[in-house]
């Protein structure tokens, strides 16, 4: 829903947790990853504030994104990731280095410094 607000993002994060911690999520159709769902919930978040900041401050030239680095070698991912620390770097390094006045990407999720469907 393109048209999302905080609210009632923050109420259906509150169900999951519900869900999970009474161990129905999968019954109701939420995924059995409590991390994953929280990324997802990141990610949405910062494309409710990125239309929040276009709305309410469009000639600040203020670009907000969600980035993935990737799965990088650390100590919750292990040794196994295919990353090193400085390659899951480039995407936020790259956001954080854009030009002054670009206009894209916004409100979008990033990862290996390209804007990803979902």
């Amino acid at each position: 829903n393109k048209d999302l607000e905080e609210e009632e993002l923050c109420l259906l994060m509150g169900q999951f947790v519900q869900a999970a911690q009474a161990g129905d999520h999968l019954a109701q159709g939420w995924p059995d990853t409590a991390y994953g769902t929280t990324k997802i919930g990141v990610t949405v978040l910062s494309r409710i504030q990125a239309r929040v900041l276009t709305e309410t401050r469009p000639g600040d030239g203020i670009l907000l994104n969600a980035c993935c680095p990737g799965w990088v070698r650390t100590d919750m991912a292990g040794p196994n990731a295919t990353k090193s620390p400085e390659e899951g770097a480039e995407t936020p390094v790259y956001l954080a280095m854009l030009p002054e006045a670009a206009k894209e990407p916004h409100g979008q999720l990033v990862w290996d410094k390209a804007v990803q469907e979902w």
